[in-house]
C-alpha cells in the first residue's frame, strides 16, 4: 500500500501542471498548484530516500530523478510568483502562463518517467512550449531568428534521440530507460550508434558549439522564460547523459564526442562570456559554458559531480536571471569598491593547503578550497568547500559508482592541450581589436546557423521586420 501511495504522489507531481494549463488558472491558483507540486516532490524524495520503497515501473529509479523534479518544482514556484509581477497589465498574460504552465508539466514528466515513448513525447512537449514562449513578442526580427533556429535544432535533437530509442528497443525488446541504459558485456553496433546519437542529442540540448546561437539571442524573450530556460530546460541534456551512463561508459567515440566538443566550447564560451557588455548575452554564454563543463564531467564518469553541478547551476542561474538588474548595481559598486586585496590571502591560503595536502586531501579538494579562500576569504571559503564536499558525498551515495575511464594517458593529452590552448589565447593581447572581435563573437562559429536558419524559414522574418517598423512609425505619428 505504502508503494501505492508513492506512485499516488508522482502522478499528482506530473499531472497538476498540464491540468492546471487545462482549466486556465489564475495566477494565485497556479502559485498554489507549484507549490503543492514541491510538496508532493518533497514527500515522493523522503519516501524514496528513508524508506526502501521504489516507484513503479512507469516513474524512474534513478535517485537523479527526484534531485530534478526538487529542482523543477522550486523554480517553477519562483518564476510564476516573479511573472505575475513581471507581466502585470499585459494583455496575454493568461496565454503565457498556460504556455509555462505546459512546459513545466513536460520537464516533470521527462525527469520523472521510466518509459521511452512518455519520455520522447516529454521531450517534444517542452521544445514546443518553449519555441511558443520564445515566440511571445513575434513582432521582434530577432526573436524569430532566434525561436527558428532553436526550433529546426530541436527537431535535429529529437531525431537522434527518437532513432537511439527505437535502435535500443529492438535490441532489448523493451520500452523500460532503466533497461535501454543497461548494458551486459561489451556493447553491440546498434548500442553504439545509440549512444553516439544520444551524445549529439545531449550536445545541442545544452547549447555546445558550433549550435549555440540560438541561446545567446533568445535573451529577446521575456525575462522569467530566460530563467526557466537557462535553469531548467537546458539541463536536461546533462541528465540524459546521467540516465545513460552505462552506455556512455562503453563507447570510446561517445565518450570522445562529448569530451572534444564541450571541452572546446567551455574554453571559447568563457572567453566570449568575459568580452560581453549586455548582462543578458553575458549570462547565456555563461550557461553554454557551464552546461558544456557538465558534459564534460558526464563523459569523465563523475556523476555525481555532474548532478551537484546541475542543481548548483540551476538555482544560481535562476536567481541570475530574476535578478539582473540587482546584479548589475552589484556589479557596478564592486568595480567602484576596487579588486579584492589578494597579497593578503596568499599567505593563509598557501598555509593552509599545505596543511591539508600533509593531511592527505586529495589535490582536487585542495585546488577548489585554495580558489574558494582566495575569492570569498577564510571563512567563507571554509563554509563553501564544505558544502561542497558534502553535497558531493550526498550525491555519491545516491548514484551508482562512477566508472573509471580505461584511456588516462589519451585524457591527460587532451585536457593538457585545452589548458595550453587556454594559455596561448591568454597570453595575446586581448585589447587587440581584432581578436577581441573574434572572441567577443564566439569566433563567428554561429553564423553558419543562421545563414541556413533564414534561408530555410527566412519570409516570416522579413515581414515582421516590416510590421515592426510599421509599428514604429505610427506609434511615432500618433
Amino acid at each position: 500500500m505504502q508503494v501505492d501511495y508513492l506512485d499516488m504522489l508522482l502522478v499528482l507531481l506530473v499531472s497538476l501542471f498540464p491540468l492546471a494549463a487545462l482549466l486556465r488558472v489564475s495566477w494565485a491558483v497556479a502559485i498554489a498548484v507549484s507549490a503543492v507540486a514541491m510538496a508532493a516532490a518533497i514527500g515522493s524524495a523522503l519516501l524514496q530516500g528513508l524508506t526502501e520503497l521504489a516507484p513503479g515501473r512507469w516513474f524512474s529509479p534513478n535517485p537523479a530523478s527526484m534531485v530534478l523534479a526538487l529542482i523543477v518544482t522550486f523554480i517553477g514556484m519562483l518564476v510564476l510568483r516573479f511573472s505575475r509581477n513581471y507581466l502585470a497589465g499585459e494583455l496575454r498574460q493568461g496565454l503565457f502562463l498556460r504556455r509555462v504552465l505546459w512546459m513545466l508539466g513536460g520537464v516533470l514528466l521527462v525527469v520523472t518517467t521510466n518509459h521511452a515513448l512518455l519520455f520522447l513525447v516529454g521531450w517534444v512537449g517542452i521544445s514546443l512550449a518553449l519555441n511558443s514562449l520564445l515566440l511571445f513578442y513575434p513582432e521582434r526580427p530577432r526573436a524569430q531568428l532566434a525561436a527558428h533556429k532553436k526550433f529546426l535544432l530541436a527537431r535535429t535533437a529529437e531525431s537522434c534521440l527518437a532513432v537511439a530509442l527505437l535502435l535500443l528497443y529492438l535490441h532489448h525488446g523493451s520500452p523500460w530507460l532503466d533497461k535501454l541504459f543497461s548494458v551486459d558485456g561489451a556493447p553491440s553496433l546498434p548500442q553504439q550508434v545509440a549512444i553516439v546519437l544520444i551524445a549529439l542529442a545531449a550536445i545541442i540540448k545544452c547549447a555546445q558549439l558550433p549550435v549555440h546561437g540560438w541561446l545567446i539571442q533568445v535573451v529577446e524573450a521575456p525575462t522569467p522564460v530566460s530563467a526557466l530556460l537557462h535553469a531548467g530546460v537546458i539541463n536536461l541534456g546533462g541528465y540524459l547523459l546521467i540516465l545513460a551512463a552505462p552506455l556512455l561508459a562503453a563507447s570510446f567515440t561517445a565518450q570522445w564526442l562529448v569530451l572534444v566538443v564541450a571541452g572546446l566550447t567551455v574554453l571559447v564560451a568563457t572567453l566570449a562570456m568575459c568580452l560581453q557588455t549586455s548582462v543578458k548575452e553575458r549570462l547565456a554564454w555563461s550557461t553554454s559554458a557551464q552546461m558544456g563543463l557538465m558534459l564534460l564531467e558526464c563523459a569523465l564518469g563523475l556523476h555525481a559531480l555532474a548532478l551537484l553541478h546541475l542543481a548548483a547551476h540551476s538555482c544560481y542561474k535562476a536567481h541570475a536571471f530574476l535578478a539582473a538588474a540587482d546584479n548589475m548595481n552589484k556589479t557596478l559598486a564592486q568595480k567602484l569598491c576596487g579588486p579584492p586585496r589578494w597579497r593578503y590571502r596568499l599567505l593563509p591560503t598557501l598555509a593552509l593547503t599545505l596543511a591539508l595536502w600533509w593531511l592527505g586531501v586529495s589535490p582536487a579538494a585542495l585546488a577548489m578550497l585554495a580558489l574558494t579562500l582566495l575569492m570569498v576569504g577564510p571563512f567563507g571559503g571554509v563554509l563553501i568547500a564544505g558544502a561542497y564536499l558534502a553535497q558531493k558525498t550526498l550525491f555519491q551515495t545516491m548514484l551508482p559508482a562512477s566508472f573509471v575511464p580505461g584511456w588516462p594517458e589519451t585524457l591527460w593529452v587532451w585536457c593538457m592541450a585545452l589548458l595550453l590552448l587556454a594559455g596561448f589565447v591568454a597570453q595575446g593581447n586581448p585589447r587587440r581589436v581584432r581578436l577581441r572581435h573574434w572572441l567577443h563573437a564566439g569566433l563567428f562559429l554561429d553564423h553558419w546557423s543562421t545563414r541556413f536558419t533564414l534561408a530555410v524559414w527566412p519570409a516570416p522574418i522579413e515581414q515582421l521586420a516590416l510590421l515592426s517598423a510599421a509599428k514604429r512609425n505610427k506609434e511615432s505619428w500618433s
